[in-house]
């Protein structure tokens, strides 16, 4: 790991933008994005604390660091699951929200989960995807986007997406009417990217497929319905939100012939990946009909 404070090593990095043409029916469509570099996306994700709230307090640094307004960054306190099968059950840390502005009020969420994993009911620790939400907003801020951009980082419980549910839950009818897509980041770095096609929106894999192409990246489908339990892509779907989850387990892993071995430049690939997805999202995406 190298030595030094996130931001203090951004100011040291090249600038680089990346601007991508991408070829659709409609007319070519350019879009742009500054990728931070692999050590700045490495260090963020190294050393997960070991107590939520310290994860969250972690989560909410990397974002400020990250460039997130101080009047746009937030956390949504801990609250009852409305799913929980112990009603009573507080969640132990909050959700920790930032907002990229756009021109419009149309959004785009952007969720991880970011709680300890501390069981063998527990899904895989998760700590390292939920560090990319920052990284992501670096890329994306520097350039003015149609979207306002909402990145989420959800304190699940166990193997219940506690977070996500309290999240989507709290939405009026309004807020929810004014997302056109939800992406859910999930198990990055063990492989290639690979996405939940049976658990996504056919349009949103279809970008994902020409981001893919533009930037010259590897990814593919695997289905994790009966590995996965919950996704916190759930609560935005049972609410007809368009959602996707991108991940990176194979079927080894699934099935317990292979050990979940972290991939630096698997993950890099896949943080690069996003910000090209994301990006074109941001240019492509019609308002949801209602």
């Amino acid at each position: 790991m190298v030595c030094g404070h996130p931001s203090a090593i951004l100011k040291k990095m090249p600038f680089i933008v990346i601007i991508l043409t991408l070829l659709s029916v409609a007319p070519a469509q350019k879009v742009t994005f500054s990728p931070a570099s692999e050590v700045v996306v490495l260090q963020q994700a190294g050393d997960a604390p070991a107590r939520n709230r310290e994860r969250a307090a972690r989560m909410k640094a990397l974002f400020a660091d990250s460039g997130c307004d101080a009047a746009r960054l937030k956390e949504q306190p801990s609250g009852v699951s409305q799913n929980s099968e112990q009603p009573q059950a507080q969640l132990e840390a909050p959700n920790i929200i930032c907002e990229l502005p756009g021109e419009s009020t149309r959004v785009i969420l952007v969720g991880a989960h970011y709680e300890s994993a501390l069981s063998m009911e527990s899904p895989a620790d998760n700590w390292r995807t939920a560090t990319l939400l920052p990284s992501l907003l670096e890329s994306l801020r520097v350039r003015s986007r149609t979207h306002t951009i909402v990145f989420v980082a959800f304190a699940d419980r166990g193997n219940e997406p506690a977070g996500a549910e309290f999240f989507a839950a709290h939405m009026s009818p309004a807020e929810l009417g004014r997302v056109d897509a939800m992406v859910n980041l999930d198990s990055l770095g063990f492989s290639p990217t690979k996405v939940w096609t049976s658990h996504s929106d056919k349009e949103l894999v279809h970008a994902l497929v020409k981001a893919m192409y533009a930037i010259k990246l590897p990814g593919s489908q695997i289905d994790i319905d009966a590995a996965a339990g919950p996704s916190d892509s759930q609560p935005f779907a049972t609410r007809n939100i368009p959602q996707i989850t991108v991940h990176s387990l194979t079927q080894a892993h699934l099935h317990g012939e292979l050990s979940r071995e972290f991939r630096p430049d698997n993950f890099y690939d896949s943080y690069r990946l996003l910000c090209a997805y994301l990006a074109f999202l941001d240019k492509s995406l019609k308002p949801r009909t209602h």
